[in-house]
């Protein structure tokens, strides 16, 4: 059985730069469903959600171990962003992966697209169905066969040197590919295995 039951599908230690004064107590808030400003809320309660990944403590103690080496290797990036090793970048590349496929946004994508694809080739609505936290625990094992996909991605790090700061979001990790925005490729599909480029 999981030991926390409160599960962030965004970790506290990528909020934490976005938190009041860096403090991880408390951070400002906008619900773009409501159009309200939340400021000063509390950062325990933000991207979770009651066993958002189920009750599995293997699954538990995996995830804990790519968040911590995240947010280890963030802390040296916030102290020097001139010097990251090698090691450092797979990490935040492998995070980035598992960032992108875990989302309460991604497991909702993942439901809608299986009840379209039911409906496509009209299969009975019982079979082929699952919830959020099916999707998210195949999301998990899709990130275990595939984080080696990215392992040719180049690493780039924009720093902000303007007044305005960088905002985060319950969905923060983003995929687009380079190749389809272009009128000469218009068919080629956005994938872990094409060309590519995120942030």
């Amino acid at each position: 059985m999981a030991t926390n039951k409160n599960q962030h599908y965004v970790p506290r230690c990528h909020l934490r730069p976005f938190t009041l004064g860096s403090g991880d107590a408390a951070i400002s808030v906008f619900n773009l469903d409501r159009k309200r400003l939340i400021p000063n809320a509390p950062v325990k309660n933000q991207c979770s959600k009651d066993y958002f990944y189920g009750t599995d403590e293997r699954l538990e103690k995996a995830i804990q171990l790519i968040e911590s080496g995240y947010g280890q290797a963030l802390r040296e990036l916030i102290q020097n962003s001139r010097s990251l090793t090698e090691g450092s970048k797979t990490i935040i590349k492998t995070f980035w992966l598992f960032q992108h496929l875990r989302t309460e946004a991604a497991a909702v994508r993942a439901v809608q697209m299986a009840d379209s694809t039911k409906t496509l080739v009209d299969f009975p609505q019982d079979d082929f169905s699952f919830g959020i936290k099916e999707a998210v625990q195949i999301a998990c094992r899709t990130f275990a066969n595939s984080k080696h996909e990215i392992d040719d991605l180049k690493f780039c790090i924009i720093k902000n040197k303007t007044e305005v700061p960088f905002i985060t979001s319950d969905n923060p990790a983003v995929l687009t590919n380079k190749w389809r925005e272009s009128p000469r490729f218009p068919w080629r599909p956005v994938g872990l295995s094409q060309a590519m480029t995120t942030a």
